[in-house]
């Protein structure tokens, strides 16, 4: 009898695991299903049909994260690491986004080139309501040349390669406080990868699981919000000094690197009998320091230092530092930190208006004195 019972437990446990190893499995296909089709969705939703359909047959093909990229916006340089597309509509056969740009430049026209990274770059920014005031006081024509994640090494280099036949009269250089790495954002032969290079060691794909995550939107969008919270979880003196791409404006060495580049674009401006000015934008951080008296000189070290570079190379330059932190007081000029709100992008517009007339830095029409006055 006791044989029995013991061959009975042992055939209803084999029954059990069985019947629990079937719903396992159909709990697991149903889960693979719904997060297949979820990510399907997600897919869709952010590159259309076609082109979701088109990555996945690519699927194991591609680069780990390409889907953090910017799919066809961007296309692989050697030199530059990536450029705009000029095959996307609203992007030149300079890689900028502008319409076409007439070259030679039309005879009484003074034009006007800004170039920076994402900044300017804003469609409806500060680049824009800048064209709009000096359009209105005579033939000037102010294109942006803004590209989203480049640094002042890979913006002069594409002032040099593709921008010098625009013959502008003026560049207006746009200078952002992660500017000083030589690369901050890398892209794949296929324009498929977007990615600071604090964050290569931590998307590295080191097991099976790893490459799963990698090649999963929402997976690979999921990993990047805890990273970004562990971030958020370390303790700093001051905040930038947890943000690796703009610590460095705070560090000695990478300015001797930007001197260079500061007196190579001194030298392209001189020699194509233009001008330059230099706009350099704060950190957010920066002004919250700064209404905490706390260690100024060292808060605003980024800002004194180009200052003094553009002396030496007697280059026009407007710290917007002081007046955002004075108009910051009362009007909310960054949406995120870096990039401007609509208010920020209209007080950048009237400070570079008024800084381009008392540098005397437009050709010599007198403005209607009440625009001015009312700047002011």
């Amino acid at each position: 009898p006791s044989e029995c019972r013991y061959k009975s437990m042992q055939h209803q446990l084999t029954r059990t695991v069985r019947h629990l190893f079937y719903i396992g499995l159909v709990n697991v296909t149903i889960f693979v299903m719904l997060f297949c089709l979820v990510e399907l969705a997600y897919r869709v939703h952010r590159e259309g049909l076609t082109t979701a359909f088109l990555n996945l047959t690519n699927y194991f093909r591609t680069v780990p994260y390409s889907n953090l990229g910017t799919g066809n916006w961007v296309i692989y340089d050697e030199q530059l690491g990536y450029r705009l597309n000029p095959r996307k509509s609203g992007i030149n056969n300079f890689s900028v986004r502008h319409p076409n740009i007439v070259t030679p430049k039309p005879p009484g026209l003074y034009r006007i080139l800004v170039l920076g990274d994402s900044i300017p770059w804003d469609k409806l920014g500060f680049v824009r309501h800048l064209g709009e005031r000096l359009g209105q006081e005579g033939n000037v024509e102010v294109i942006n040349a803004g590209v989203p994640g480049y640094t002042a090494y890979q913006e002069v280099l594409f002032f040099k390669t593709y921008l010098e036949q625009t013959e502008a009269d003026l560049v207006i250089w746009t200078y952002c406080l992660n500017d000083n790495h030589k690369f901050l954002h890398r892209f794949d032969e296929k324009a498929g990868m977007l990615w600071t290079d604090e964050a290569i060691e931590s998307l590295k794909t080191t097991s099976l699981i790893d490459k799963m995550v990698s090649r999963s939107y929402l997976l690979s969008e999921l990993k990047l919000r805890i990273l970004a919270k562990q971030k958020e979880r370390q303790v700093c003196r001051f905040p930038w000094e947890c943000v690796p791409d703009f610590h460095i404006a705070w560090k000695d060495e990478p300015w001797t690197q930007y001197q260079e580049y500061l007196g190579e674009m001194k030298r392209l401006t001189r020699q194509m009998q233009s001008r330059l000015a230099i706009v350099v934008f704060p950190y957010e951080p920066q002004l919250e320091q700064l209404d905490r008296m706390h260690d100024t000189e060292y808060v605003s070290k980024p800002q004194r230092r180009l200052t003094a570079l553009c002396q030496k190379y007697e280059v026009p330059c407007l710290d917007l530092l002081p007046a955002f932190h004075e108009k910051g007081r009362a009007v909310k000029l960054f949406r995120d930190g870096i990039h401007l709100t609509e208010e920020g992008h209209q007080f950048t517009a009237a400070q570079i208006y008024i800084f381009l007339h008392e540098k005397n830095l437009l050709p010599p029409v007198r403005p209607e004195q009440h625009l001015v006055s009312e700047l002011h």
